[in-house]
């Protein structure tokens, strides 16, 4: 008989859906920071005002979805420990 709590068999595959979880947490971080450097690049690069208004909005969204993603991400990792 298993411990009280102790996840039983499925113990170990809920680890793995978390490393695979984290896994493709840092996936998309690492996909958003190339985006939104690039997106920096280009700004920096263009002189019209919609365009740089429209990369800004842009670019804001962005880093809203990377704060989210690297909250989770450490919440997950917490988590993990």
């Amino acid at each position: 008989m298993l411990a009280k709590g102790s996840g039983g068999i499925f113990a170990k595959e809920r680890v793995m859906d978390n490393k695979e979880y984290l896994k493709s947490l840092r996936a998309k971080e690492k996909t958003l920071l190339e985006r939104i450097e690039k997106m920096r690049k280009t700004m920096n690069e263009t002189v019209e005002l919609k365009t740089l208004g429209f990369m800004s909005e842009m670019l804001e969204e962005a880093k809203k979805e990377l704060n989210m993603i690297q909250d989770k991400l450490s919440s997950a990792e917490n988590e993990e420990n």
